[in-house]
């Protein structure tokens, strides 16, 4: 069984992941390992870290840390486990194929990987270090037997423009959780405690609509949760030419307040809400009554500083809105699409 659970921060991740590994414990009988990622940087970590030990104490757990190379779970697993085990992890050790894992988190992983310094004290920024974490995760999936529970955090969906670095690193996590989701058996969102099941062994395929030649429609989800791919998945056949996209040089506020017409889907149409004097319900007439207009949502997070990011921001949830009206809204993340409205 393997799990993915993402969302906000302080949402109840880390409680319900240890809740879903113990669950999956009992019934496969081996191991239960709690994969410890994050490498302290000063006191605040620390402390985070002491509240993660505490929170799962009692629960049978034995703890492996892995910093990098997350894809030594499976080429070294029985090395890891044998060397945390004592009594009866020690005995669950003969039996590796029947471990649970829970991998926290993803998030810390991917910043291990992609910012570090060499032997020499170098700092090293690898833009290849996603690609690699995810051929990382097909191989640590690829054996079948023991449980995987995945944790990571969502931080795709606010209206600040970041630099290149933070930008690389949210599409790079946003990658990984897409792979993860993509073999995953579970996929859930937390949100204030609660569960968001996106993707189960009973979720349903998301069907063509009927009505789709007579209906637009309209795609939200953070940043890098693969909103276009969704899109083309839904149009069929498209080529590059049939998308045009709204998303300007970083810093933009160059946006014309026009739509030109003839393209299948509409991509980054957020940005059309961004520095305009039209109105939300002026901006959504603009596009034909078919079109499938992709928006990133940016309403989420916290409210910028900058007084155009903050009006952007509240224009481009009233724009979400106007959109909606008329269309079917779908929501994407991780690469799964669900039909909201």
């Amino acid at each position: 069984m393997i799990v993915l659970l993402t969302g906000g921060c302080k949402n109840g991740k880390s409680d319900i992941a240890q809740d879903i590994a113990c669950s999956l414990r009992e019934k496969s009988g081996g191991g239960l390992y709690y994969v410890a990622t994050m490498r302290s940087t000063g006191k605040e970590d620390d402390e985070r870290i002491r509240k993660h030990v505490e929170n799962r104490a009692g629960l049978g757990y034995e703890t492996i840390e892995i910093a990098r190379d997350i894809k030594r779970l499976s080429t070294e697993k029985e090395k890891f486990i044998r060397a945390v085990g004592s009594g009866k992890a020690a005995d669950m050790a003969e039996h590796p194929e029947k471990a649970t894992f829970l991998v926290d988190s993803l998030t810390a992983l991917l910043a291990n990987e992609m910012f570090r310094t060499d032997k020499d004290g170098t700092f090293i920024e690898d833009r290849d270090a996603a690609a690699r974490i995810c051929e990382d995760i097909r191989i640590l999936c690829k054996e079948k037997g023991y449980n995987l529970v995945f944790v990571s955090d969502g931080i795709y969906s606010d209206a600040a423009i970041y630099d290149a670095s933070t930008d690389s690193y949210r599409e790079g996590l946003a990658l990984i959780e897409r792979e993860v989701a993509s073999i995953a058996d579970e996929v859930t969102e937390m949100c204030a405690g609660k569960r968001m099941v996106h993707k189960s062994t009973d979720t349903k395929e998301v069907s063509e609509m009927s009505d789709k030649e007579n209906r637009g429609i309209l795609i939200v989800g953070g940043a890098g949760q693969g909103k276009l791919d969704f899109a083309k998945s839904i149009v069929g056949e498209v080529k590059d030419e049939d998308i045009y996209s709204f998303k300007q040089e970083e810093n933009s506020n160059n946006i014309s307040g026009a739509v030109p017409g003839g393209y299948k889907i509409y991509y980054h149409a957020e940005r059309l809400a961004r520095g305009t004097d039209k109105n939300a319900e002026e901006l959504a007439e603009l596009f034909s009554k078919n079109a499938i207009v992709i928006c990133e949502d940016i309403t989420c997070g916290i409210v910028p500083v900058d007084a155009t990011d903050r009006k952007w921001r509240e224009d481009a949830g009233r724009f979400m809105q106007a959109l909606a009206k008329n269309r079917d809204v779908y929501r994407v993340i991780c690469g799964i699409g669900e039909k909201i409205g």
